[in-house]
């Protein structure tokens, strides 16, 4: 029985990444279309406002938000579905 190579996952963050941007820009797009409307309608988790923690000598500033929409989310699937099968 043979063992299939273990890939390092290191490349699939940057290819889940790149997916999200691709599907951002579809996203983007498809918003100047009425019929494709619905793929730019967002969802924005996160911590807003940020979170602000001021100690005097030290002032920490924590903040983040995920803006997730169903084009972002097509364009991860399509880009792990593309990874998987390269």
């Amino acid at each position: 029985m043979t063992r299939r190579a273990r890939r390092s996952w290191v490349p699939l963050v940057f290819v889940v990444l790149a997916g999200g941007v691709l599907g951002h820009v579809l996203a983007e797009a498809a918003s100047a279309f009425s019929p494709l409307s619905f793929l730019a309608r967002s969802v924005e988790p996160g911590l807003d406002p940020a979170l602000h923690v001021d100690l005097g000598l030290v002032t920490f500033t924590l903040g983040f938000t995920v803006r997730l929409n169903l084009a972002v989310l097509l364009g991860v699937l399509f880009a792990v579905w593309l990874w998987r099968w390269v």
